[in-house]
C-alpha cells in the first residue's frame, strides 16, 4: 500500500482551568452540597472531594498507592529478554506515563469513568478517522468527565458489532464551561471504568456508596465544631441579686456584656434559674456517634478504618494487619487498571517504540510491586525458612536441579548429578538393653553431679 500522503501529528491538548465555581445548577460552594439520598452530579463528587478529608483519602491516596512503584514487565519466553523491561521503561518515561495513568486514576475513582486520549503521528486525515500506519505516540493526556462526553448518537448502533453499545467518538472540551468541541476516535483513546453496575461504559464513582455517610460525618464535625465555639469557653451567667425586668433590660443595653467572648450569656435575677435537660447538663460525646459513620465509611470504600483515620502509633500489630488489608486492595485496583496499561504498551508496540515480536507463545506481563514492606525480622524468617526447604529438597533433588531453580549454572564435571539425602546414613540400631557412648557418656555425667552434691550435703 502506497502512502498518499505524509504521517500528520493532530494534538488533543486540553487547556487547564479550575473547575470551581463553573459546574452549573449545584456548584461547588458551601451549602450546596447533596442532601442525603439525592442523586450526585460531578458538582457533588468535587464538592465531596474538595472538603472532605475522608473522602479525599479514598480518591488522592489509593490512586497515588496504585502507581507509587508502579511495574515492570517480563518477556513470556523460553529465553526472555533480560533488558526488554528497561526498554519499555524508557518508553513510558518519555511520555511520563506515570503521571498520565495516576490522574486518570484520581478522575475515574472520582467520576466513576475517565479517558486517556494519545497523540499519534500516523497516516489518518483527522482525530476523528481510525488510527492508520501508526509511526509514533508523542503525548498522552488525561481526561475527566468536566472535558470530555460521549452523545448517544456516537455510540455504535450496530447489534453484530463487538462494540455494540461502546463509544465510536468521544467529544473533547478544552475546558469545563465550554468552548470549542473536538471528536476523537475510539482508537486513539484508552477508556477506563473499572466499577461498571447499569451502564455498558460509564462506571459508579467510588464515593456513590458512601457520600450519604461523608454527608453525616460533615454534619457530625460541623455540629461539634459549633459547640465548641458557642460554648467551649464556658456559658455566661450573670445574676443580679433583687432585680426587676426593668432593671435586667437597662443592664442588657448598656452595652457592659459586648466584650464577653461567648455567643450567648443569661442574664437574671436570683428568683431565675438555667439548667440543660435531656444530658444532664452535660455534652454529648461525639465517639460513639462517629465511629460507626467512619465504620460504614470503610465497608463502603474498602479502606480499613485505622488507614481512614491515619496511623496509630503503638499499635504495631494491628498496624501491620491494617497495611496488608490496605495493599490488598491497592492490588486489586493495579489488576483493574492493568487492561489500560497493556492497551498503551501494545499500541506502543504497534508503532515501533517497543521493539517485540509476537509469536506463538511468546508474549508478557506486567508485574506490579508491591506497597507493603516486609520488616527486617520478617525477611531474616523467611530466608530461613527458604533454606530449609532447600535443604529438605536435596533428599530427592540433584544438586544441580536446585542450584537451576535458583537460576545458577550447574556444577562442573557432573558434580552436581548427586543427591545429597541418597548419601546421609541411618543411624544404627542397637540391640536392646544396650547404650552408645554418646548415652552412656551423658548417664555418667548426671550420676558424677549426683554424687557431688550429696558429698556437699
Amino acid at each position: 500500500m502506497q502512502k498518499s500522503r505524509n504521517a500528520t501529528r493532530t494534538s488533543i491538548r486540553r487547556e487547564e482551568k479550575d473547575s470551581a465555581d463553573t459546574i452549573g445548577v449545584r456548584g461547588a460552594g458551601a451549602t450546596w452540597q447533596a442532601d442525603f439520598g439525592m442523586a450526585l452530579n460531578e458538582a457533588d463528587l468535587l464538592f465531596s472531594v474538595r472538603r472532605e478529608p475522608v473522602a479525599n483519602r479514598i480518591v488522592f491516596q489509593i490512586a497515588h498507592d496504585v502507581f507509587d512503584n508502579w511495574f515492570r514487565v517480563e518477556e513470556i519466553s523460553e529465553k526472555p529478554d533480560p533488558n526488554f523491561d528497561k526498554e519499555v521503561q524508557k518508553v513510558l518515561s518519555e511520555l511520563n506515563a506515570k503521571a498520565v495513568f495516576t490522574q486518570m486514576a484520581v478522575f475515574e475513582r472520582l467520576f466513576g469513568w475517565a479517558i486517556i486520549a494519545m497523540t499519534y503521528v500516523d497516516y489518518g486525515a483527522s482525530l476523528e478517522e481510525p488510527v492508520v500506519l501508526p509511526k509514533v505516540i508523542e503525548e498522552l493526556f488525561a481526561y475527566s468527565t468536566l472535558n470530555f462526553t460521549v452523545d448517544s448518537s456516537d455510540e455504535d448502533k450496530d447489534p453484530e458489532s463487538s462494540r455494540f453499545g461502546l463509544p465510536i467518538y468521544y467529544k473533547l472540551r478544552r475546558n469545563n464551561i465550554g468552548g470549542q468541541q473536538t471528536r476523537l476516535h475510539y482508537s486513539r483513546v484508552i477508556h477506563s471504568a473499572t466499577r461498571l453496575l447499569d451502564h455498558p461504559y460509564k462506571g459508579m464513582s467510588v464515593l456513590e456508596p458512601v457520600y450519604d455517610d461523608l454527608t453525616v460525618l460533615r454534619n457530625i464535625r460541623w455540629g461539634l465544631g459549633q459547640t465548641i465555639f458557642r460554648y467551649g469557653g464556658g456559658f455566661p451567667d450573670v445574676t443580679v441579686k433583687g432585680a426587676k425586668k426593668p432593671q435586667l433590660d437597662a443592664l442588657e443595653n448598656s452595652q457592659q456584656f459586648r466584650a464577653l467572648q461567648a455567643r450567648t450569656y443569661f442574664l437574671h435575677n436570683d428568683d431565675v434559674t438555667l439548667d440543660f435537660k435531656g444530658v444532664a447538663g452535660r455534652a454529648l460525646n461525639p465517639e460513639p456517634y462517629y465511629l460507626p459513620v467512619l465504620e460504614s465509611i470503610a465497608a463502603g470504600s474498602g479502606v480499613p478504618l485505622a488507614i481512614l483515620r491515619g496511623a496509630q502509633a503503638g499499635a504495631l500489630t494491628g498496624s501491620e494487619v491494617n497495611e496488608r488489608e490496605y495493599f490488598k486492595l491497592i492490588s486489586d485496583a493495579q489488576s483493574r487498571y492493568e487492561p489500560a496499561v497493556r492497551q498503551l504498551i501494545d499500541a506502543l508496540i504497534g508503532c515501533g517504540q517497543i521493539q517485540f515480536k509476537w509469536k506463538t507463545r511468546r508474549d508478557y506481563r506486567i508485574v506490579w510491586l508491591g506497597g507493603a514492606e516486609l520488616s527486617e525480622k520478617d525477611r531474616a524468617s523467611v530466608r530461613l525458612q527458604e533454606a530449609q526447604a532447600r535443604n529438605l529438597e536435596t533428599n530427592w533433588k540433584t544438586v544441580d536441579e536446585i542450584r537451576a531453580e535458583e537460576e545458577l549454572d550447574a556444577l562442573p564435571d557432573k558434580a552436581g548429578e548427586v543427591v545429597l539425602g541418597l548419601g546421609k546414613q541411618a543411624p544404627k540400631s542397637l540391640p536392646e538393653g544396650e547404650l552408645s557412648s554418646e548415652q552412656d557418656a551423658t548417664g555418667f555425667a548426671w550420676l558424677l553431679s549426683k554424687l557431688r552434691r550429696k558429698k556437699r550435703d
